[in-house]
């Protein structure tokens, strides 16, 4: 079955991909139970195991396409029973009726910015089906989109301990490789998290990035304390610093400290959005299996750029399929200039590779993954067509 490459999930792929075809043979949905090595602490609850779907599209010719819907509790919309019947729903659409897009309301196409609920499924069907094409290609999904991709990324290195341990890991992450390093902040006093910082920047000297994640944890009095004791640290950026975003520029105008958005960017709906109002906004921190489709994430993407911000690909704690995917994305959209935050696999005891993608000296490999990749041994075949 012919599909027209503008249309398809809503996107336009690279040019020299605008003439595809694809017909589909068949579809495995596996759900799958990663243990965390450790209780993994979010705003709303508290993880021990790592939840999600891994599906796999065959066409005729047996090309392969892998996606993950994994839902986060507390920050996806949908739950993992309505994960599963929505990613079953949407698969017999396309193997029965060859529609190949998300997105359909009584058959008609809606556009991206009319789809204001995020929603993991359409981001993980969507990305097994252009991933089936690029294998088809032999080429990564990011080139499929973008025509071009690097063969490596850099990673930022997470700091995760407690405060007396920060500069201990940091030097071990610098010593790892890292020349980037996130600190998540918000969480204790901001007095003595300001004094770690600059305990870590004195420690890893001038060259080494610094970047923040506060998750919306202050008022703006309080983050202006704190973005004032960090000045002089040469922080690259932090990540929503205050609960109501309208208040950044403000804060930016009395510290001088560049902020980012994370979750900010799931109330942008505009895609011809100024952000010039915004001083000192310097990166949009794209989670792409919360943003939700394929075309909304690429034109968030687009509009970065457009306004001289800079895209961060960021993880929401997928298994290793998910993980690979955002990889290729991140080697077509930053390439070997940005670090991204991918460092998240370290946090789970197994995986659903038989081989995880490791990092070394700060680098992570942009690999394509075929079925003989996989390990399943903590999955389960939840459907089948």
């Amino acid at each position: 079955m012919g599909v027209s490459a503008p249309n398809f999930v809503g996107i336009r792929l690279s040019s020299q991909f605008q003439n595809i075809s694809l017909e589909l043979k068949s579809a495995r949905l596996y759900k799958f139970s990663l243990p965390f090595k450790y209780e993994l602490k979010l705003k709303h609850t508290t993880l021990r195991q790592r939840d999600g779907l891994i599906l796999i599209l065959t066409d005729t010719a047996g090309h392969v396409g892998l996606g993950e819907i994994s839902p986060l509790p507390g920050f996806s919309r949908e739950t993992m029973e309505t994960a599963l019947y929505k990613t079953t729903m949407l698969v017999d659409r396309m193997i029965n009726f060859g529609e190949f897009t998300a997105h359909h309301n009584d058959r008609r196409p809606m556009s991206w910015e009319k789809r204001t609920a995020p929603s993991v499924v359409h981001f993980g069907v969507e990305t097994a089906l252009l991933s089936l094409l690029a294998n088809a290609r032999s080429i990564s999904l990011g080139a499929m989109l973008y025509g071009h991709s690097s063969n490596k990324i850099p990673v930022n290195g997470l700091i995760r301990s407690s405060l007396s341990e920060w500069v201990p890991e940091a030097d071990f992450l610098v010593n790892e490789g890292y020349k980037c390093l996130k600190i998540k902040v918000g969480r204790i006093n901001p007095t003595l998290e300001a004094r770690g910082i600059q305990d870590i920047r004195n420690h890893v000297g001038p060259d080494i990035k610094l970047r923040l994640d506060a998750n919306r944890s202050w008022d703006l009095d309080t983050a202006l304390e704190f973005g004032k004791a960090v000045s002089s640290a040469d922080i690259e950026y932090i990540e929503e610093p205050i609960e109501n975003p309208a208040d950044l520029p403000r804060f930016y105008d009395a510290c001088g400290v560049p902020f980012a958005f994370d979750e900010t960017l799931h109330r942008i709906i505009d895609p011809s959005i100024s952000l010039d109002s915004y001083t000192g906004l310097k990166a949009f921190v794209l989670k792409p299996t919360l943003i939700g489709c394929t075309a909304r994430f690429v034109t968030l993407v687009n509009l970065a750029k457009e306004q001289n911000i800079t895209p961060v690909l960021s993880s929401s704690f997928e298994s290793d399929v998910g993980l690979a995917a955002l990889a290729q994305l991140a080697g077509s959209i930053s390439g070997e200039e940005v670090a991204v935050g991918l460092d998240t696999r370290s946090a789970l005891t197994a995986g659903t590779t038989k081989i995880p993608s490791t990092i070394q000296n700060g680098w992570m490999p942009v690999r394509t993954l075929s079925t003989q990749d996989l390990d399943l041994s903590y999955c389960e075949l939840v459907y089948q067509s």
